[in-house]
Formats: C-alpha cells, sequence, structure tokens
C-alpha cells in the first residue's frame, strides 16, 4: 500500500532534479526503490535502467506525487479560500463544502481551521490535528473540520483515521464535489485504485472542472483501463485546468500514446505512420528515447542507414540503456562496415539483455574472427525485432 513516505521520497526526487542536482536523485532513487521495489512509479523508472539521464521522463513520472502532496500533505486547502477569509469555506462557491447558503463560520471551527491549516503550512500535523480534533467535540457535524483533518492525518501518515473523516465529510457536506475528489485522492493514495476511480467520477458529475478528480480519471483509464484515448482526453482538461500541476503529466501521457503508436506501427511494418507517431511525440519532447528508437528502426528497414545511426544515437544520448537503439544501431554500423563499434554496441545490448542480445553478440563476434561479410545489408533486410520497447 502506498504510505505517506513513499510520496515525501517521490517529491524529494523531484526536487533534486529541479535542482539539477543528478547524484543526488539517483541515490534518493535507488534508496526508494529498495524500500518500496513494488511501486510502478519507480519500477517505471528501473526498467529504464538509469535515472539521472533523462531527467525529463523522470519528472513527468514523479509529478503524480505533488498531486497527492497537494491533497494530503499541507498544500491544498479549501478551494480559493485562505485562512484569513472571514467566512472560511462555507458557502463561497458551488464547490464549497457546505452547499447551502451563506452563512457565518462559528467561531470555533474558524479558530480551528485557521490554527489547522497554518500548522500544517509550518509542517506540524500533529498540531493540527490536535486543534481540528478539539473543535470536533463540539462540532463532530462540521464538514470543512473533518475535511481538514483529513490532511492532517493524511500528512501524518495515518490514512486509516484520514479515510473515516473523509466518509464523514462527504456525509455532512451532502456529497460536495470537493470532499468527493479529496476522497477520491485519498484512494488513489491508498492504492484503492477502483474506488478512487468511481469516487472522482462522482466529484465530476457534480463538478466537471475539478482538475485533481480529472487526472486521477486519466490516470486510472491509463494505467488500469489500457483507455488511452480517453486517458488523454481527461488528462488534457486537467492540464489546461491547472496547467501547474498536471501539464506535465499530460505532455508525459501523450509523448508515451504516440510512442507506443509508433512503436506498433513499425511492428506491423508501416514505417510512414510510424515516422508520423514518432514526430508526433518529439513536437513536445525532442529527446524523447521511444521515439527516435522508433525513427532510428523505421529508417534501417527502409534502408537509410546513415539516418538510422544517427537517430539512434540521439536516444542513446537521452536513455544509454535503451537496448534497442543499441541493436539498431549496432546493425546500421554492420551494414556499413563499421564492425568495431557495432560489436561494442551490441556488447552493451547483451550485458542489458543476456538472453536477447547475447546470440547476436557471439554471432558478429563469429563474423568477425571468420572475416564475414556484414550480416545486415542497406535494403534494410535484416531479421526483424520483435520488440523495440
Amino acid at each position: 500500500m502506498p504510505e505517506p513516505l513513499l510520496v515525501n521520497v517521490k517529491l524529494s526526487i523531484r526536487a533534486a532534479l529541479d535542482r539539477k542536482d543528478a547524484p543526488a536523485a539517483e541515490r534518493l532513487f535507488q534508496d526508494a526503490l529498495k524500500q518500496f521495489p513494488r511501486d510502478p512509479d519507480l519500477r517505471e523508472v528501473q526498467d529504464r535502467r538509469t535515472l539521472h539521464l533523462h531527467e525529463e521522463k523522470v519528472r513527468a513520472i514523479f509529478s503524480r506525487a505533488r498531486a497527492d502532496g497537494a491533497r494530503l500533505f499541507g498544500h491544498q486547502w479549501l478551494p480559493g479560500q485562505t485562512v484569513e477569509d472571514e467566512e472560511l469555506g462555507v458557502g463561497m462557491d458551488r464547490n464549497s463544502l457546505d452547499p447551502r447558503s451563506r452563512r457565518k463560520v462559528d467561531p470555533v471551527i474558524k479558530a480551528a481551521l485557521t490554527e489547522g491549516y497554518r500548522s500544517l503550512d509550518r509542517g506540524d500535523p500533529a498540531r493540527a490535528e490536535k486543534v481540528l480534533t478539539g473543535a470536533l467535540r463540539r462540532h463532530d457535524d462540521s464538514a470543512e473540520l473533518h475535511y481538514a483533518r483529513v490532511l492532517a492525518r493524511g500528512m501524518g501518515g495515518n490514512l486509516k483515521k484520514a479515510d473515516e473523516d473523509s466518509l464523514r465529510a462527504v456525509t455532512l457536506s451532502r456529497e460536495a464535489p470537493v470532499a468527493l475528489s479529496q476522497r477520491a485522492s485519498l484512494m488513489m493514495t491508498m492504492g484503492r485504485r477502483a474506488e478512487a476511480f468511481a469516487w472522482a467520477n462522482r466529484a465530476l458529475e457534480g463538478n466537471p472542472q475539478d482538475a485533481d478528480a480529472l487526472a486521477i480519471r486519466g490516470r486510472v483509464l491509463w494505467e488500469d483501463r489500457k483507455r488511452s484515448d480517453l486517458a488523454i482526453e481527461a488528462l488534457k482538461k486537467a492540464a489546461e485546468i491547472d496547467p501547474e500541476g498536471y501539464k506535465d503529466l499530460y505532455q508525459g501521457r501523450v509523448r508515451r500514446f504516440h510512442g507506443e503508436r509508433a512503436l506498433g506501427s513499425a511492428g506491423k511494418g508501416d514505417y510512414k505512420q510510424a515516422l508520423t507517431e514518432a514526430d508526433a511525440a518529439l513536437e513536445i519532447d525532442p529527446s524523447d528515447a521511444l521515439a527516435r528508437t522508433v525513427r532510428g528502426m523505421a529508417f534501417f528497414k527502409t534502408g537509410k542507414v546513415e539516418e538510422s545511426i544517427k537517430e539512434a544515437t540521439l536516444a542513446l544520448k537521452s536513455d544509454p540503456g535503451s537496448k534497442w537503439a543499441l541493436a539498431y544501431r549496432a546493425m546500421a554500423m554492420e551494414t556499413l562496415g563499421a564492425r568495431r563499434q557495432a560489436l561494442a554496441d551490441f556488447k552493451r545490448a547483451a550485458g542489458i539483455d543476456p538472453a536477447r542480445f547475447g546470440p547476436d553478440y557471439e554471432r558478429l563476434a563469429r563474423a568477425q574472427r571468420e572475416g564475414s561479410p556484414p550480416l545486415w545489408g542497406r535494403e534494410g533486410k535484416a531479421r526483424v525485432l520483435a520488440d523495440s520497447r
């Protein structure tokens, strides 16, 4: 189950990358991987082998932690409100926790919310929870207090108790969209993704402009339900509403969408379409390693060997652990007679995936010893590689 410590670790990795401190980011990543080996974000980075050599991709992956942290770890309070508002969060707009008409907040509730939020801003969730709990002894029917205590308990790591407050806030607020959205975020952080999806959809029924709910919907559609088309639609809306929070996530998904379509087209032999899709990914991120690898494959298959080498080299600058970029550059080098360079690339690929590329390396090494002619021709009549991921 994901836990607050993991979110904080991800945010620390992101902060190190923002500081351009690649060694620190790498150390944090390796430590996190040991503690949370099954986390999908960390595993996704691990699949790319090296953290600090593709920083933009890692930022896009870890941006998801910001959304969770904003909800549960003290950076986003009642929608559009501050702790100084005279009528704190009650009846202020259609996203308010209280769907009833505008009214004054009880002084005890206002004071508790003010001090609770200030404590969270200072990074003191224990103090915030204590203050809010005291107020709730007198006002257990306050949706605002329960909503705030979700944040305090989440930041403090007590997700079970935060869950209880979340349900209470939903009930007391008469299922106000903001309470539903907060619950969706809490479910996402707790790893209860199907429930998160359901709560996000309910929040969007009341407020179609809820960026957090849209982002949760998009993530689940992409990662769990494999509906990348609908996921991108939801993430695009989230990015339009909250660019700072979700632009990176949206653009990262669009890149992957085009990259995977490019890979699929290349696998079917439709190299023209593969190049079109790869170019769409590169418009967003010129360093996208998958798109460059697909371009390298497409050029090699169509006999454009020099262009293949160029694209594979660009892919390797972004992701030195891309075994398929190494393989296609090796075959292109072999076609041009640069066997020594081809052997070096295949040796690296075999070091990453011995079962897949060890035989290729041995075959090429044997050809080198025997003085055989090139194993691949400029016409692109090379053995088809089944998977370039």
